[in-house]
């Protein structure tokens, strides 16, 4: 029986996860702003890509755009490397340019499979599932967040002090709460919504029923509540959309 082989893109991107998150150490992840320890890692990159090269039908083509994929590389690790602080939106924006130099790797050595990624992707980005599946889940994780933010304000009002920082973090509690509840509904899994809603409030209870903390037990309740419902309520119309039955 013989097998599709494998697209180029989708080795390079498996010998990228390899190298960036499987077999790289805590050290040289965090230590990347020395020579030696990038050097260390562009050095295991290029084996990586050589392991890659190998796979693949010999050309110059393939190997110049390895080599321009290897140096791109070590150029965005010694510049993100570099910058603080080192949080998610930092790694968002090293990853995203690795994306960008991997997909222009396979441009260069094979143009005719990323013509097919490219219509592909066109394709994909026209459909209508994908716009609506784009606009449930802004709807339901991110337009949530205000209104459940409005929906809880006059609770809010009662409970003196807020600190920004328990803020920001309630606030992205929330995202991520009413993300996994979009989810679950789009997928009929109706047991990880309740497993969510479980989850945080044996997190929060030891919180909440502490003496004279009826005000943010209020708070917290209400705010629960109207996130898991917009959650769920927007998720059940994304999926009648998507699947014309709710």
């Amino acid at each position: 029986m013989m097998h599709e082989p494998a697209p180029l893109l989708l080795k390079l991107f498996a010998a990228h996860l390899f190298g960036d998150y499987i077999v790289q150490s805590p050290r040289v992840a965090d230590q990347k702003h020395r020579g030696a320890m990038l050097g260390l890692h562009v050095l295991l990159h290029g084996a990586l890509l050589a392991l890659v090269g190998l796979t693949e039908p010999a050309s110059t083509r393939l190997w110049l755009a390895l080599a321009a994929l290897l140096a791109a590389h070590a150029a965005i690790d010694a510049w993100t490397s570099r910058l603080k602080p080192r949080d998610l939106r930092l790694l968002v924006i090293d990853q995203s340019l690795h994306a960008a130099t991997l997909i222009g790797a396979v441009a260069v050595a094979r143009p005719l499979e990323a013509a097919v990624w490219a219509r592909a992707a066109a394709a994909a980005g026209g459909a209508a599932r994908l716009w609506t599946l784009l606009a449930g889940a802004g709807a339901a994780v991110w337009m949530g967040a205000v209104v459940v933010g409005r929906w809880v304000e006059p609770f809010a009002a009662h409970l003196g002090e807020r600190h920004p920082g328990l803020a920001r973090a309630g606030r992205m509690i929330g995202l991520i709460e009413r993300a996994l509840i979009f989810i679950a509904v789009l997928l009929r899994i109706e047991a990880l919504v309740g497993f969510v809603v479980a989850a945080k409030a044996i997190l929060r209870f030891p919180e909440i029923r502490e003496p004279g903390h009826q005000a943010l037990a209020e708070y917290y309740l209400v705010g629960s509540l109207a996130s898991v419902l917009w959650a769920v309520v927007i998720g059940v119309l994304t999926r009648w959309a998507l699947t014309g039955r709710p």
